[in-house]
């Protein structure tokens, strides 16, 4: 069954993409001269018409496919090309029907003044356009009984029904350039497709009643389609702002929660949500895990010192350390988050950074047995997992690392090996913090060597 419609849908597109009414035209051209281009005709406009099928197929099918897998704004354009395509088509049709309906009239024009069948075939032959001598023609009947001038109060020899504009609009139909004939029946196609065929003054004409009907239904069922989807815009579009409103609201609360809790000041607090909300309005999935990452460098400057300053200044080290250097410490320090159970620092490895825990807790583990022991039936190593029993716990607005303050000072002689840790230091929840690297504490601390001043210095 697969198989079956995959060769099916093979087929559809060959026959949407395969030019068949144009090829038969180049093939039937130097026949349709003769009395046989009735025949002729009536083949072309059944290929003329089932061209359309497989086209319409496709086109649904890919308006199936469009709309599980663009925005709103390509089907919005698919519409309006499917509107614009319609018109040109119906437009198109009502040229090449006009013509037909002309001679159609010549037809019954020769019947009524044909006595014989000579009669008939001479009078046929003055447009069948074969190699015949065209002197003797007389076609001024043609203009009797086929013709569109008439006065408006006199019945008309012919009822063109809905093609008579075509043949009177200055010969739309003769001899005229390109360009004219296309745009003239394309505003006709979409005049008359916005109006459902409403204006349309139609004769009892079978053919052409069907035409007409068609025209009708596209009209309807096109504007069914824009409008349907115009709702779907519109409750998108509502859905979507609401979508955006309430995620905003979530974040600012949260964000808000989180000020509050750090004491962020009042004039700072408003900077911060404007930026934010700024954020949100171009993204509402912005990524607001780290805060910093969002900020402006001032706001993020003011707010590092802010949150570091009372933690800095807790520290014994630098109690009585001159304010240029903890606002320095803060300026270099790096926000950073970590995961509940993560290690942040092994044991016997160098303590390369300090960190200043703004919220969550961190635990350390001592150890002095070997990698594998067992110790109370739990197994303990030195490279990576945690001992059983933690022996301190850190959290919010502490500091580990306090040792490299002593490492990174000027006034004593100091090696290139960092201190090594003697602990595990590992996250019992997730922790949020600020870290400032060894690399930038020596920065500091040479910078800054006038106003460095640690209580326990010599």
């Amino acid at each position: 069954f697969a198989g079956y419609l995959s060769w099916l849908s093979f087929l559809t597109d060959l026959l949407s993409v395969l030019p068949m009414p144009q090829i038969l035209v180049v093939v039937l051209f130097f026949k349709m001269k003769g009395p046989e281009y009735l025949e002729h005709r009536k083949v072309l406009n059944i290929f003329l018409l089932i061209q359309y099928l497989p086209r319409i197929f496709r086109i649904i099918l890919s308006s199936k496919k469009l709309i599980k897998t663009t925005g709103i704004r390509v089907k919005a354009i698919f519409n309006f090309f499917l509107y614009i395509l319609a018109s040109h088509v119906l437009g198109a049709f009502w040229y090449f029907f006009s013509v037909q309906r002309e001679t159609s009239c010549w037809h019954r024009a020769c019947e009524r003044n044909s006595t014989t069948d000579l009669d008939y075939t001479g009078c046929m032959s003055t447009f069948y356009c074969d190699d015949r001598s065209t002197t003797l023609r007389n076609i001024t009947f043609f203009n009797e009984h086929c013709g569109v001038e008439f006065p408006g109060d006199t019945k008309p020899p012919f009822n063109y029904g809905i093609f008579l504009d075509s043949l009177k609009n200055d010969g739309n139909t003769g001899d005229i350039n390109f360009p004219t004939k296309l745009c003239f029946s394309f505003w006709w196609g979409l005049r008359n497709l916005s109006n459902f065929g409403t204006n349309l003054t139609r004769s009892n004409y079978v053919w052409e009643n069907f035409f007409a009907i068609l025209i009708s239904i596209t009209g309807v069922l096109l504007f069914v389609y824009l409008i349907g989807n115009v709702q779907t815009f519109i409750q998108l579009t509502t859905t979507k702002s609401e979508d955006i409103r309430q995620k905003i609201k979530i974040k600012e609360q949260v964000l808000e929660t989180w000020m509050e809790k750090n004491h962020v000041p009042e004039d700072l607090k408003k900077e911060i949500m404007k930026n934010i909300h700024q954020k949100l309005e171009k993204d509402k999935d912005a990524d607001l895990e780290n805060l910093f990452d969002v900020l402006p460098w001032y706001t993020k400057k003011i707010l590092k010192r802010h949150l570091c300053w009372d933690i800095l200044s807790q520290v014994q080290f630098l109690k009585v350390m001159d304010e240029k250097v903890l606002k320095m410490i803060c300026d270099y320090a790096t926000p950073v988050t970590f995961p509940e159970d993560k290690i942040i620092f092994q044991m016997r490895h160098p303590v390369d950074r300090m960190l200043f825990i703004i919220e969550g807790t961190v635990l350390t583990y001592s150890t002095t047995s070997d990698p594998g022991r067992t110790h109370g039936g739990k197994t303990t190593t030195n490279n990576g997992a945690s001992p059983s029993i933690a022996t301190k716990q850190l959290g919010r607005g502490q500091i580990y690392g306090e040792e490299l303050l002593t490492w990174a000072s000027p006034n004593k002689s100091r090696v290139d090996k960092l201190p090594t840790s003697t602990e595990i230091v590992k996250c019992h929840t997730k922790v949020e913090g600020f870290a400032l690297s060894a690399k930038d504490l020596i920065s500091v601390a040479s910078k800054c060597r006038r106003w460095w001043n640690l209580n326990n210095d010599p």
